[in-house]
C-alpha cells in the first residue's frame, strides 16, 4: 500500500476542486480508486458525484471534468495517474471500501463498503 502516492494524487486534485467551487459547481462526493483493485501502482479512476453533473449527459460531464482538470493547472504526473473519470448519479449509492481514498467525503459522512 503506497499511501504516499494516494496522498500526492489527492493533493494534486485540489486545484480541480477549487476551480469547480469557484465555478459554483462543487462535487458532492469524490474519491480515487486504483484501476486494478488494491494495486496503488496502477493508474486511478476518479469517481465523482454532484447534482449539477446529473443534469448533463454522461459524455458532456466527463469531457467537462477532463477539460477543467487540465485548465486548473493539474500537473502531468497527476494527469498520468488518472486513467478515467466515472460519474455516479446522485440517486445511486457511491461505494468506497477505503475511507482514505476519499477526496470529498459524502455529505452524510457515511462510508459504504
Amino acid at each position: 500500500m503506497d499511501k504516499t502516492k494516494i496522498s500526492e494524487i489527492k493533493q494534486g486534485l485540489q486545484p480541480l476542486l477549487k476551480r469547480l467551487e469557484a465555478q459554483g459547481k462543487p462535487l458532492s462526493t469524490s474519491y480515487i480508486k486504483p484501476f486494478l483493485d488494491n494495486d496503488n501502482t496502477s493508474p486511478f479512476t476518479l469517481v465523482v458525484q454532484a447534482d449539477w453533473l446529473d443534469k448533463m449527459s454522461l459524455l458532456s460531464a466527463i469531457q467537462y471534468l477532463f477539460a477543467t482538470l487540465r485548465e486548473s493547472g493539474t500537473t502531468n504526473d497527476i494527469m498520468k495517474s488518472i486513467y478515467a473519470i466515472r460519474v455516479v448519479q446522485m440517486t445511486d449509492d457511491i461505494e468506497c471500501d477505503k475511507p482514505y481514498y476519499y477526496i470529498v467525503p459524502p455529505y452524510n459522512g457515511q462510508f459504504t463498503a
